[in-house]
């Protein structure tokens, strides 16, 4: 008999290309990736918010804040079913909402307490889950798919003066603008190739700069193909975040993304950055000024890291960790 595996997501039912083609990084990068494997394994795959009656595999996604309380029932009691009926049930954990107190926390603590399997992007982040948290459940690491092809480190500036990236959701605006506001000497000639959605924009106008911001910014729609196109016209990638904020055990795909389109990367030192730690400049080091006026420096991280672990970003190797925890 063929094993059915469901994919628990908001939204109406979908197809897989659907689940790639998402605005939804969590769903496009991760599982988009488990739907692929359960295929390879012969499994037949469903993909949405209404469960077949029939189940033999359920992979929980991110939930999301629209509609919580009515959505956090239905899917603790499609949860439980799966408990019941002893169906394994999977919990991929992107964010750590245990150490933010929102309105998906009380979910996301009742899932894990739940689920037979945790999947996180990060060793950080299931250490986080295992040590501060005590989860008893078992606590697999896949990391997010790297959806880009490895470009090679530019041997000289793009332009007569320098041009930084930085890409990302919203919420990550508000780094942006103290990183600007901080380093204004600093960031004195360069200019900023933006990334993201009209919000981020909008909050660095709205934003209260201790002085005039001496760099200028060039806005971009954000699309999967913007952020490589940005890329080929930037010298190198600002990743400026915070490690007293729940962001702190984030992925880090941004900063392996950064590194595989040939960037010299400055970035907040995050604990889900550490093990990728001799790649990168931290914002904050004895580095960081000579990052910023030679680019020299970062070239040989993104080099050294392109041969190293690119590997373990490709659809391959992510489709065999997910098989594993699917068989």
């Amino acid at each position: 008999m063929t094993i059915t595996t469901h994919i628990l997501i908001g939204g109406p039912n979908r197809s897989g290309s659907e689940l790639r083609a998402s605005a939804l990084a969590s769903a496009r990068l991760r599982l988009a990736v488990a739907a692929t494997a359960a295929q390879e394994l012969g499994h037949s795959v469903s993909i949405g918010e209404q469960c077949p009656e029939r189940l033999d595999r359920l992979i929980v996604g991110k939930i999301g804040a629209n509609d919580i309380e009515e959505r956090q029932h239905k899917w603790l009691s499609m949860i439980e079913r799966c408990k019941g009926l002893r169906v394994p049930v999977i919990l991929d954990y992107t964010d750590h909402h245990l150490a933010n107190n929102s309105v998906m926390t009380a979910f996301y603590r009742a899932a894990c307490e739940l689920a037979d399997i945790i999947c996180v992007p990060t060793k950080a982040l299931q250490s986080a889950l295992a040590e501060e948290f005590e989860i008893q459940s078992r606590i697999a690491v896949v990391p997010d798919l790297l959806e880009y092809e490895p470009v090679k480190p530019k041997d000289k500036l793009v332009n007569a003066k320098p041009v930084g990236l930085w890409f990302g959701h919203p919420t990550n605006a508000t780094f942006l603008a103290q990183f600007i506001d901080s380093h204004r000497q600093e960031l004195e000639g360069h200019s900023i190739n933006l990334v993201s959605s009209s919000q981020t924009l909008d909050m660095l106008q709205r934003y209260k700069f201790s002085q005039t911001p001496t760099v200028r910014i060039t806005a971009f729609a954000w699309s999967v193909p913007a952020v490589a196109q940005a890329a080929q016209a930037s010298d190198y990638c600002i990743i400026p975040s915070d490690c007293e904020s729940p962001k702190r055990y984030a992925s880090n795909n941004r900063l392996v993304t950064a590194l595989a389109l040939g960037l010299p990367t400055l970035a907040t030192s995050l604990p889900s950055y550490s093990e990728f730690g001799d790649y990168f400049a931290a914002i904050g080091s004895p580095e960081e000024n000579q990052f910023l006026n030679c680019f020299d420096v970062g070239r040989g991280g993104s080099e050294s890291f392109q041969q190293n672990h690119l590997h373990t970003f490709t659809l391959p190797e992510l489709a065999k960790q997910w098989r594993a925890l699917l068989h």
